[in-house]
């Protein structure tokens, strides 16, 4: 597991974790008796997770909500300023992100390349200034890399045209890819994000610490949580 602890001015912290298969597996499908004591041992309080279809739709956590009925949402983008809950993302391949603001103001992305072609990045940063966000960072769970992922030129093509040339790779064995990571870093330069930590391991490669589906048709997941520690001080 990736662990960030990120100290905001008014005497908070922004915890942000990046699991890997030894943290156990995150798939919200699987049988709740296995998944419940995994989220538990990452943190203990109650999760707000996604049902993620691959698009722009943001959800917001308001003060009175209830976090039960709020999981399951489908929706690729979660933002919210309370300090009770944990925010959830899982991927298998896909980028999945931790956000949060100075201000307290945090978020959680999934954005696969249809995501990124949405605009998922945006969408949650513009979720997350509504609620007060000055400046926006960002880290990254792992996710695929281009050395692993061809991709279909026509797709290419427009994403190239609308992130920049950048986003094109070649695969190991020489056919045309989608450069993820870098395709994610043009998404949230255009967004204002700070992108303070990219992807790490290739998924499709690290096939002993994550899961990819795309690789190795895996049903596991991993997961990236952020949630806010402690009360604000004194001003």
């Amino acid at each position: 597991m990736q662990a960030w602890h990120e100290p905001l001015p008014d005497g908070r912290a922004v915890e942000l974790r990046a699991t890997s298969r030894a943290d156990g597996d995150l798939a919200v499908d699987g049988p709740p008796a296995e998944l419940a004591p995994h989220r538990t041992a990452i943190v203990a309080r109650p999760w707000v997770w996604l049902r993620q279809v691959h698009g722009r739709e943001v959800l917001v956590v308001a003060a009175d909500d209830d976090p039960g009925a709020l999981a399951g949402t489908p929706a690729d983008a979660v933002v919210t300023t309370r300090t009770d809950i944990a925010l959830a993302v899982h991927g298998a391949d896909c980028a999945i992100l931790g956000l949060w603001s100075p201000e307290g103001v945090i978020g959680a992305v999934h954005a696969g390349w249809q995501g990124i072609e949405a605009d998922v990045v945006g969408a949650a940063a513009d979720a997350m200034r509504a609620l007060g966000a000055s400046g926006i960072a960002a880290v990254a769970g792992p996710c695929i890399g281009p050395e692993c992922y061809e991709f279909g030129p026509a797709d290419l093509d427009r994403l190239a045209e609308q992130l920049g040339p950048e986003v094109r790779g070649t695969t190991a064995w020489g056919t045309p890819a989608l450069d993820l990571p870098a395709a994610l870093a043009a998404s949230m330069r255009r967004a204002g994000v700070v992108a303070l930590s990219p992807p790490g391991e290739c998924t499709a490669c690290a096939e002993v610490t994550l899961w990819s589906h795309r690789a190795r048709a895996d049903t596991g997941r991993q997961a990236v949580l952020v949630w806010l520690d402690g009360a604000p001080g004194p001003r």
